[in-house]
């Protein structure tokens, strides 16, 4: 309550409650969150937050392979969510890029991890439904030795589903193994393996005709791919922390990913990008008829990821105000390489398909690109929380930032390099012990990794500032939470071709700006022991201004 943001967390009981299999299942709680089509099927949702998506979708970047989330704090993307290891969902509203980085405007997913059971557990679970849908999954946690010095934890699962849509599946089979030391209460030591494979066919959503979604049987989907795409991932993370005396901790953690993709879906598009394959196939632009290609895709793609951050945590009074200090450092790292290739396809007709014929994509007459597809970034950053007495709570923070950033197919082109600092400024009345009124300015801040087409300038990063306040309340010592918040919230430099002279020559530049505004209303928790609800409310208008 003592937050300057609002921030809603899924816990665990209402993931069982629902029987929430996917991620876009549990975020159905939250306000102000929405959904488009599934990149990389529906175990990773492309999200969108209070009217941004969780991806640029104005940097340059392959489609596939692009969901965005947080795992554990750390961003990952094209990464697979396995709801059978999940503990919670959080939810941060608005910029978050000072305590997190690399976060668009509109606020961030965090998927936190089962954690170790101090006590022995055990469970097997079986879920069965519609269209073929199975999870099936085991785990075990618990002391190793006697003394409760080394704890540990297993989990396996595998789920699989089709779907009311054609062609549509979903399959994800995963393993996580954690070992734990802790050898007194002040410190500890964890060590996570985890191992997923992947595979499915993306569902690209309905086409439209006009501004409305073309009236078309729920099941019909046009991409038909002959082979499942997969993703093979393996993630080894280790975490420390260490209580020094009242007073100061520290935490430090590392991350490592690595990942093998085979992205060969068939994606529908209602502009023709080359020669139709004959004059019937040729697309118009209309949307009844759909051309198909294989666009851009890796079917032999490397994904890396390495992240390390340590915090200092400190609190202490100064002259009768009570001071939390956070002062982190923080290095990520993140490329994907493999060659990608476009091929056209046979279009179909959305009214009167004829699918299932669609062939296997041939490396050897697809025309092939080899793109540097690279992210650093290195921070440090410093929060304070002062609690000045009478309910009054202040928190400021810095974030300063460099980054390099690239994705071109040209060998000779360097990579974006920036340095930017971010702010964020927050401010709390706790008038009443469950309740409290507040208000917060952030900025966020996101690489552009492309280049002006004619000038080859750097573009410049994507940037934006939030101004938000709101109202929150705990009711029934705390067990029912509610939370509205008004915000608006502005993104520049958005990447957008302009057109310079007449035959059209386009240049890429950084002119582009939009602009989110509305209400959002959250309320959850237990009336009585025997009733809990869920329900919220958001109003966003976004729009494009520029």
């Amino acid at each position: 309550i003592q937050v300057p943001q609002s921030t809603q967390v899924v816990p665990q009981a209402v993931i069982e409650d629902q029987s929430a299999l996917t991620l876009s299942d549990a975020l159905r709680n939250v306000s102000g969150v929405q959904f488009d089509f599934g990149f990389n099927g529906g175990m990773q949702p492309l999200v969108i937050l209070r009217g941004f998506s969780s991806v640029s979708m104005t940097a340059m970047g392959a489609m596939s392979g692009s969901s965005t989330y947080y795992l554990d704090g750390t961003k990952v993307q094209g990464v697979p969510v396995n709801m059978a290891n999940v503990q919670s969902v959080e939810v941060v509203k608005g910029p978050s890029s000072v305590l997190y980085g690399r976060a668009e405007p509109g606020g961030l997913v965090n998927v936190v991890s089962k954690p170790i059971s101090r006590v022995p557990a055990f469970s097997i679970e079986q879920t069965v439904g519609q269209y073929g849908l199975s999870r099936t999954a085991v785990e075990g946690s618990g002391p190793i030795n006697a003394d409760g010095t080394l704890l540990g934890r297993f989990g396996a699962s595998y789920y699989s589903s089709d779907s009311v849509r054609d062609y549509v599946r979903d399959k994800l089979g995963a393993f996580t193994g954690a070992l734990s030391w802790v050898p007194n209460t002040r410190t500890s030591l964890t060590a996570t393996l985890d191992y997923s494979e992947h595979r499915y066919r993306t569902d690209y959503g309905v086409p439209a005709l006009g501004d409305r979604p073309a009236n078309l049987p729920w099941s019909r989907q046009l991409n038909d791919a002959p082979q499942l795409s997969n993703a093979k991932t393996t993630l080894f993370k280790l975490e420390g922390a260490h209580q020094f005396n009242d007073t100061w901790q520290v935490k430090a953690k590392a991350l490592s990913v690595r990942g093998t993709t085979a992205e060969v879906d068939v994606t529908p598009y209602r502009v023709d990008l080359g020669a139709g394959v004959s004059p019937l196939d040729t697309c118009d632009g209309s949307g009844i008829t759909q051309c198909r290609y294989y666009f851009n895709v890796r079917p032999d793609g490397r994904y890396r990821l390495d992240q390390f951050n340590v915090d200092l945590i400190g609190k202490f009074d100064t002259g009768g105000i009570q001071h939390t200090l956070l002062a982190g450092f923080d290095t990520y790292d993140s490329r994907k390489t493999g060659a990608m290739y476009f091929q056209q396809l046979s279009a179909a007709s959305i009214f009167t398909p004829v699918l299932y014929r669609s062939p296997r994509l041939d490396t050897a007459t697809a025309m092939p690109m080899d793109v540097q597809d690279r992210n650093r970034w290195t921070s440090f950053y410093l929060q304070d929380q002062l609690a000045l007495g009478g309910g009054v709570f202040l928190t400021g923070a810095l974030r300063h930032d460099r980054t390099s950033a690239i994705y071109s197919s040209d060998p000779n082109v360097a990579p974006n390099r920036q340095s930017a600092t971010s702010p964020r400024l927050g401010a709390v009345w706790q008038f009443a012990p469950n309740q409290a009124v507040y208000a917060q300015y952030q900025e966020a801040l996101a690489t552009n990794n492309g280049r002006d087409t004619v000038t080859l300038a750097a573009l410049q990063p994507e940037k934006a500032r939030q101004f938000e306040v709101g109202y929150k309340a705990a009711l029934f010592d705390g067990k029912l939470t509610s939370t509205v918040a008004l915000f608006q919230l502005v993104k520049r430099n958005r990447a957008a071709n302009v057109v310079i002279d007449q035959p059209p020559y386009y240049n890429l530049e950084t002119v582009g700006k939009a602009r989110s505004r509305g209400l959002e209303w959250d309320v959850s928790g237990e009336i009585t022991k025997k009733l809990a609800v869920i329900a919220s409310y958001a109003y966003t208008d976004a729009v494009v201004t520029e």
